[in-house]
Formats: C-alpha cells, sequence, structure tokens
C-alpha cells in the first residue's frame, strides 16, 4: 500500500509541475506542447517517426500552421477554471483523433477526415468486418474506463482564476496568427490547392492531418463563383438547344461494382486465371474506356453521386460527402429525375444495408421511386467476410424491369467485392487462383481472395447480360468500377497510371454507335442520354453540349452553384425537384390474415401470412416489436405468451439490418 501510495503521488507530483511549469510560461509551455502533438500526429499519420519529420523540415510553414490550429484550441483553455484539467483534455483529443487516423489508414487509402463523423454510424454498422469482436468489446471497455476517468479527472482536478483580458488577447493572437499561416498557404494558390485537394492523400501529405481535418470540418459546399448572377446563368443556358423526344426509349440498367476494376493493369502480379473474361469480353465488344472518380479504396457513395448527379466533387469541399451534407435537405437533378421526365420509373437496388450512406433518405432527393435494399430480398448468400453475393441482383433488377409496361431506369450497387479482405483468407478458392505479388507479399492471400470475389461478381455481370438479352426489349447497360480496392498500390504500378481510373462499359442490344471513350464519373450518365437521343437535365445537357469547350469547368461549377446553393436562376428562380415519395422495397408489405395456435406449454405462436415478408420483417402488436422469424412458405410467427387481445393493432415492419432503423411497415391488420 505504501508503494502504491507512492507511485500516486509521484505521478500527482508530475503533474502539478506540469501544472506549475504551464503557470510560470503560459505562452512557451502550450506552444511548445502544440509543437509535440503537430509532430505526433505527422508521425501517427505517416506511419512513421522518420517520414514526420521529413514533413516538418520540407513543408515548414504547413507544419506551422497545424501547430498554430492546435496552439489555439489549447489558448482557450486557460478560459476555465480548471484550466489543467481542459489542457489535457484537449491534448488528448487530438491524439486520439491521430491514433484514428493511424487506424483507419490501416484499413483504406484515405486518411482521417471529418466528414468520417458525420458517417460514423454507418462505419460502426459494418466495423466488424474490419476489427475482431473480441477487440470491439476490449474498445469499447476503454472508452468507458477513459469517460468514467474523465468525469472522475474533473472533479478532482485544480481550480484557478481565469486572467480573462489576458487570455482573450492571447487566443485572438493565436486565431490571428493562424489564419495569417492559412492565408499564406491559400494565397495566389489556388490552382495548385484545386489540384492537389482532388486527391486528398496528396492534400494530407502535403499541408498535414490538422490542417486538412480542419479544412474538412469548414469547408462545405460550393464557393459562389466569382461571375455568379442571373444574366452568367441565362448565357449559359443560351448555349445549350434541345432536342426532340427520342424514338426509342430502352431500359436502362446502371450497376456500379463494388471496388471492381481490371487485375490485369497490375504490375508484378501473376494468378492463375483471369477472374473477369466476361467484363473483358464487354470491353472487347462494347463501347467502354477509362472512368476518373473520386476516391481510392473507399467513398462509394461520392462515385455514386457524381453518376447520379453529373456534378462534379472537384468544387465541394475537401472530404464532403453530399449525400451527408446538402443533399440532406435540398433534391437535385439527377439521370433519374433525367428519365422520370421521359415517362419513365426509376428503381434502386443495394444487396446491402438501406441505411448505408442514409441512402434510405437521400435517394428520394435523387429522384428514386422505390429502393430495394437487402432487408427487402431472400434467398441470399454471403461470402466468407459476410457480404451479400451479388448473384441476387440478378433477379431483383428484372423484377424491377418488370414491375410495369413503362420504360425503367435501375440503379444497382453491388457489395460482394467490398473489403475488408484480409478477412477471406481462409476461403477454399484463394489457394486455387495460386497469386504471386512480387511488390506485396504479405498480401498475397489476401488479393487472392478478392480476386475469388470479382470473379464472383463477374459470373453476375454475365447472368445480368444474359437475363436482359432474353428478355427481348431494348435494353442498355452501364457497367462501371465505383474506385479501386482497398491494396496499397500506387499509380507506378499500374498500367494507365493512375489510382483514380477504373473503367466502364456500355452494352446494349440497340446499335448506338459509340466508341470508347475514356470519361469522368460525372461525365457518364450524360453521354449514356446522348447516344440515345435524349437531352436529360440542365446538367447534363451542359456536358453534351460543352465538354471539351474553353471554359467546360468553370462553367459546370458555376451551374452547380446555382442548383444546389444559389438562387436556382437555370430554374426560373425555384427549384423544380423535391423529393420524392420514396418507396422502400419494390412491392408494398402486406397482410393477408393472421392466426394464433395454443401449444402445449401454454404459449402461443401467432402465424401472418402476406406478401413481401423478408428475414428482417417483425410482427409489431400495438407497436411493440416481437421477435420473428421468417417461415419458409414466406409467412412469419412469433411467439408469445398470450393470445393478441381483440382490436390489437398489428403490422409486420421491416427492421434495417444494422436494427438501428424502421425502413418500412405494413398496414394496420385488426386482430378481431
Amino acid at each position: 500500500m505504501q508503494n502504491s501510495s507512492r507511485k500516486k503521488s509521484a505521478l500527482r507530483r508530475f503533474f502539478d509541475r506540469l501544472g506549475d511549469l504551464y503557470d510560470r510560461q503560459p505562452i512557451l509551455f502550450p506552444a511548445g506542447l502544440a509543437v509535440l502533438l503537430a509532430l505526433a500526429l505527422e508521425m501517427l499519420g505517416r506511419h512513421s517517426p522518420w517520414k514526420g519529420l521529413v514533413f516538418l523540415f520540407t513543408h515548414p510553414v504547413n507544419f506551422l500552421v497545424n501547430a498554430l490550429i492546435i496552439l489555439t484550441t489549447l489558448a482557450v483553455c486557460r478560459l476555465f477554471k480548471r484550466r489543467n484539467y481542459f489542457l489535457a483534455l484537449v491534448s488528448t483529443v487530438w491524439l486520439l483523433l491521430g491514433v484514428a487516423n493511424a487506424v483507419v489508414l490501416c484499413f483504406r487509402s484515405t486518411p482521417l477526415g471529418a466528414v468520417d463523423l458525420a458517417i460514423l454510424p454507418s462505419a460502426i454498422s459494418i466495423i466488424d468486418v474490419y476489427i475482431d469482436k473480441w477487440l470491439i468489446i476490449a474498445l469499447c471497455v476503454l472508452l468507458a474506463a477513459g469517460v468514467g476517468a474523465l468525469i472522475w479527472a474533473f472533479f478532482r482536478a485544480r481550480k484557478f482564476t481565469p486572467g480573462y483580458k489576458r487570455t482573450t488577447a492571447f487566443v485572438l493572437l493565436c486565431a490571428a496568427l493562424t489564419a495569417l499561416g492559412y492565408g499564406v498557404t491559400v494565397w495566389g494558390k489556388e490552382d495548385e490547392r484545386a489540384e492537389i485537394y482532388s486527391n486528398i492523400v496528396d492534400a494530407y501529405n502535403r499541408y498535414g492531418f490538422v490542417y486538412c481535418f480542419g479544412t474538412g470540418a469548414v469547408d462545405r459546399g460550393i464557393d459562389e463563383p466569382d461571375l455568379y448572377s442571373k444574366q452568367a446563368v441565362k448565357g449559359m443556358l443560351r448555349r445549350l438547344d434541345w432536342n426532340d423526344e427520342p424514338a426509342v426509349k430502352p431500359d436502362i440498367v446502371m450497376v456500379q461494382l463494388e471496388s471492381f476494376f481490371d487485375v490485369a493493369h497490375l504490375d508484378d502480379v501473376t494468378y492463375e486465371e483471369d477472374p473477369i473474361p466476361v467484363f473483358r469480353h464487354l470491353k472487347d465488344t462494347c463501347a467502354s474506356g477509362y472512368l476518373t472518380v473520386p476516391s481510392v479504396g473507399a467513398g462509394t457513395a461520392n462515385t455514386e453521386f457524381e453518376v447520379l448527379s453529373g456534378m462534379s466533387l472537384d468544387f465541394f469541399g475537401m472530404g464532403e460527402y453530399p449525400y451527408m451534407t446538402v443533399l440532406q435537405e435540398e433534391a437535385c437533378e439527377t439521370i433519374a429525375t433525367d428519365l422520370k421526365d421521359q415517362g419513365y420509373k426509376a428503381h434502386a437496388v443495394h444487396n446491402n444495408t438501406g441505411t448505408f450512406y442514409v441512402r434510405n433518405k437521400v435517394f428520394a432527393q435523387l429522384g428514386f421511386d422505390t429502393y430495394t435494399s437487402i432487408e427487402f430480398m431472400n434467398g441470399i448468400e454471403y461470402n466468407p467476410i459476410g457480404w451479400a453475393k451479388d448473384k441476387i441482383l440478378t433477379g431483383e433488377i428484372v423484377k424491377a424491369l418488370n414491375s410495369s409496361d413503362d420504360p425503367q431506369f435501375v440503379f444497382a450497387i453491388t457489395v460482394q467485392g467490398h473489403g475488408k479482405y484480409q478477412r477471406g483468407v481462409d476461403s477454399a478458392d484463394v489457394e486455387a487462383l495460386n497469386v504471386d505479388w512480387a511488390d506485396d507479399e504479405e498480401d498475397e492471400d489476401a488479393f487472392a481472395y478478392y480476386l475469388s470475389q470479382l470473379k464472383e461478381t463477374d459470373e453476375f455481370i454475365g447472368d445480368l447480360v444474359q437475363a436482359l438479352g432474353e428478355r427481348e426489349k431494348p435494353a442498355v447497360l452501364v457497367l462501371y468500377g465505383d474506385h479501386l480496392p482497398n491494396f496499397d498500390i500506387g499509380s507506378e504500378q499500374l498500367e494507365n497510371g493512375d489510382i483514380f481510373q477504373t473503367e466502364y462499359v456500355i452494352w446494349s442490344n440497340l446499335d448506338l454507335g459509340l466508341k470508347d471513350r475514356n470519361l469522368t464519373a460525372y461525365q457518364l450518365s450524360a453521354r449514356v442520354l446522348k447516344a440515345l437521343d435524349m437531352d436529360g437535365g440542365i446538367i447534363s445537357r451542359y456536358h453534351q453540349k460543352m465538354q471539351g469547350l474553353n471554359g467546360y469547368q468553370d462553367g459546370l461549377r458555376l451551374l452547380e452553384y446555382d442548383v444546389l446553393y444559389g438562387e436556382d436562376y437555370c430554374y426560373g428562380g425555384e427549384n423544380p425537384y423535391t423529393a420524392s415519395d420514396l418507396r422502400m422495397g419494390l412491392y408494398p408489405i402486406t397482410i393477408d390474415g393472421a392466426d394464433v395456435k395454443i401449444n402445449a406449454d401454454g404459449t402461443v405462436t401467432l402465424t401472418v401470412t402476406g406478401e413481401n415478408f423478408t428475414q428482417w420483417s417483425r410482427i409489431t402488436l400495438d407497436g411493440d416489436e416481437e421477435d420473428t422469424v421468417l417461415n419458409a412458405d414466406g409467412s412469419v410467427f412469433a411467439e408469445l405468451d398470450e393470445p393478441p387481445e381483440s382490436g390489437t393493432q398489428l403490422t409486420v415492419r421491416q427492421r434495417a439490418a444494422n436494427k438501428t432503423t424502421s425502413l418500412a411497415e405494413s398496414e394496420p391488420y385488426i386482430w378481431p
């Protein structure tokens, strides 16, 4: 006990001495701490102490701005009576962000950004794919212990009388120096920053973690262009002409392929079997090309946004996800709304939870009529990691195409190729592929597993092409990869020399007259519509008429700002697009009847019959969910202690796979 007491008192004396030093050096102490924290964060983010030091000496101004941002947050601590406590707390928060960034970079190519806090619920729903459950439990215990320690330390912390005038002056001085330093990095470097900011990895390497994380926290949306005015927008519109209604309106299917790319472009890798023979055949026989996408290793929703909306993310804030920002409130034109103006119905299909990237809300803003997520599918098979296999999508896409006599637009998103690939190396298919990767022997098994998933996704593509051909209706199929997989791949290892390029293919049973061409993701939909003599909306028509001309990017930025943040001059001053009445699931959940069976032990089995039930269906009695099981015949049942009372309102609710959200619910059935 005495040794323990001495240790505690020694620790207390240590912190007291730090506190005394803080009192004697109210400026130098936090300044030195800020420099040490900035250096530590760079070392963590670069996974190397040496690389952290290299950043300090090769980009001293940028490093100084990082330290000044931290110093400003530390200076504020002296405004509190428990200033030492808050100094330690703020320092700990910065270190935790640095550790989180280091961990994130173990699983994906892009560093931690402020936007990741916004998509945290989606990330938590798949965290067990990347981290073992025992480690998740341990982290939760540590988190709880840490919160408890913070509460305990708060009440034990020494109190001081703040010197408000001097401290406020110091805070303002730090903020002013930070703004000045930030200005030095910005002034006269717009083109350089725009180029670097389009590649988040390069931005973090050039400007540092704190700088980029802070920029991402405050930099949202599109800055108003200097020449933005009603006259400028109207002048832009006068350059666009419009076609007559197209003679043919084929069904259009777009499939976004998770982490899909042709590994033949990768140097120093050999494997026994081509994993994508179908896609390769389509590349050889159909219009195709490289597709420049906005992300690497992650960021599916941003590629998706560019393809659907025709808008470039280059003009948005650093690392921004429009799904989590402007599209939470603002509806906009997309290929879905463009085609609906032509008489189409628009459907989204995804073999993953409907709440991921808040698609269950955002797809309404993008104009879709229905969204069939995994919660509305039956007969699902899973890969070794736990992702649904893509072959389930063939039937779901055909169901959507057959849902009415109207021409149909189906936007499908695959998931089978998602990482973390290291979790699937026990798959029996891995050894059969016999992968040899000279540059990355440690990831050979993981890469072999990835190829096994590519192979099955390629088989899904073949099945889908066959299904579309057998329907004997005019159809267009667009296939593209959303981003490269999350391996440590550099541009120098790729035949095409660009980690931001995937590929696309346009198949059709019509003669579209298309030739191979490299595109950006935000140009893809416009090209499809142009091949069909469809104008689409203003953004789409702009791409069709202005692509490749002088001022193309400036005009695109002008239009993007106008339709999302400006005065809607291009629409006559009022946004014509509103959120659709999105239905989750292609068809509604309906109840045909219900009955009870009294069991030998006195309990009751309540069975509900109806349509479109799945394993995620939950019987509710007066709003309270019951543990529910799906029968082989498509009905659902729940075990109850006693039969429902007369007049009980019974529904079947579709619970999200992450168990946090109700996605849909049947009309009430009143128990007799």
